[in-house]
């Protein structure tokens, strides 16, 4: 991916974490696909059939889940009082947490030696994180998401 690709991703992140919006199921697993489809398009042909590498990923993927898991539980998420849709704003420490993770791969590509298969595997590999921290924000998002809407219909 060149600069201007993680710039847009990046500007589409902030502005739909930031606002308060009705929260769609479908459109939950439609992000994380994107942002798989994104991921998957980085990373060279060949980079996974490593064993290192795959380890490299899942750990970096499983560090992003457990980062998206604790987001999740402090997204604020309401039944809007006007039109009783359920609705959530993201946070802002999310937001942080992709833009500082983009520009570490930045400067990982930088600044580190290419030549070491190490640093290579996690250069390539930092995207698994904010992969794995959307999805675990969205896994939230939708427990939370089932929990009011079932709310909703016991008081309707």
């Amino acid at each position: 991916m060149n600069m201007g690709t993680y710039i847009i991703m990046l500007l589409l992140v902030i502005l739909s974490m930031l606002r308060e919006r009705e929260i769609r199921p479908v459109k939950l697993g439609v992000i994380p696909l994107l942002l798989l489809w994104g991921v998957s398009s980085s990373i060279q042909p060949g980079f996974l059939s490593s064993p290192l590498h795959l380890m490299i990923c899942g750990v970096l993927l499983i560090i992003g889940l457990a980062f998206g898991f604790s987001i999740g539980k402090m997204l604020t998420i309401r039944i809007h009082p006007e039109n009783g849709k359920i609705t959530s704003r993201g946070s802002i420490g999310s937001v942080i947490l992709i833009v500082t993770i983009l520009a570490l791969r930045v400067c990982a590509r930088v600044l580190l030696p290419g030549d070491n298969e190490i640093f290579t595997a996690i250069t390539h590999s930092l995207l698994f994180i904010p992969l794995g921290t959307i999805t675990g924000r969205n896994v939230m998002l939708y427990k939370h998401y089932i929990k009011l809407k079932n709310t909703k219909m016991s008081i309707e």
